[in-house]
């Protein structure tokens, strides 16, 4: 999985410089879910570009959209967008809105309230199997957006009705916007209560491609992955606790970032 490792560099890269060239926040957000976009997009996903006869191929949605540069940075991976759009176009007028949107080649929902991804992502499994159509769809939520009640409305609609196909990631950084996410609704142990409503729990180092691979299979229940990650993962810069989930930067703090991220890929 080396060469995943590499790859997941390049995005921390492509998400830094988009936050260089825009100004734009959420960065340390992005950073932590950069190993689990690699592994979909570059391993797991079946034609995320869609099918050769126009049909979509397996779905991503991204329910915790202010990581929208991290879904970006992955989708010019894949080959999905152009890297120079990407790049240029991230929160510039005209180009890609801070929170994906609906029409943006790759995008299956548009984001920013959080908390309505999984229903959403129930509502397309539900549908691919009345259809007899055999695709995945993946949902990936922070854990401080299951403060939200309509994320467990989903998880226990999901689990009723059997939907194999179904597959939501946990993004466990255990931060969220003001605090620590265990200090708000003390939600945790995650894994536990999750599998409580019955679904298939999967544990997992959220920086590990081999097993977070091992742990996006599919099986025969609904799936949740709960991936353990690092707010601003890659970047030591960013791991300063919850202040770093507004922290952005300009143009004359390059060479701190970077330096930051050499530090990142050598450890």
């Amino acid at each position: 999985m080396t060469g995943l490792r590499e790859r997941a560099h390049e995005l921390r890269e492509l998400i830094l410089e988009m936050a260089l060239r825009s100004g734009e926040c959420h960065v340390a957000s992005s950073l932590s879910i950069a190993d689990i976009l690699v592994v979909l997009y570059l391993d797991v996903l079946r034609d995320p570009a869609g099918r050769p006869d126009g049909s979509p191929g397996d779905r991503f949605l991204l329910s915790k959209g202010h990581a929208s540069s991290a879904l970006y940075g992955a989708l010019a991976l894949a080959g999905v967008l152009d890297r120079d759009e990407v790049l240029d176009g991230y929160c510039a007028d005209g180009g890609l809105a801070g929170h994906p949107e609906l029409g943006v080649p790759g995008v299956s929902m548009s984001g920013g309230s959080l908390g309505h991804g999984p229903s959403i992502a129930l509502g397309y499994a539900l549908a691919d199997r009345i259809d007899g159509d055999d695709r995945r769809t993946f949902c990936l939520v922070g854990d401080g957006e299951l403060d939200e009640g309509s994320v467990w409305e989903s998880i226990a609609l999901g689990a009723h009705l059997g939907l194999d196909a179904l597959t939501l990631i946990v993004d466990a950084n255990g931060l969220q916007g003001l605090g620590a996410t265990d200090e708000v609704l003390r939600l945790g142990p995650l894994a536990p209560k999750l599998a409580a409503f019955g679904w298939d729990v999967r544990e997992v180092d959220g920086h590990d491609a081999a097993a977070l691979r091992r742990a996006l299979e599919r099986g025969e229940r609904p799936t949740c992955v709960v991936a353990w990650t690092v707010k601003g993962s890659g970047v030591d810069l960013l791991q300063e606790g919850f202040r770093s989930h507004y922290r952005s930067f300009r143009p004359h703090e390059r060479d701190l970032v970077y330096a930051s991220l050499e530090r990142g890929r050598r450890s």
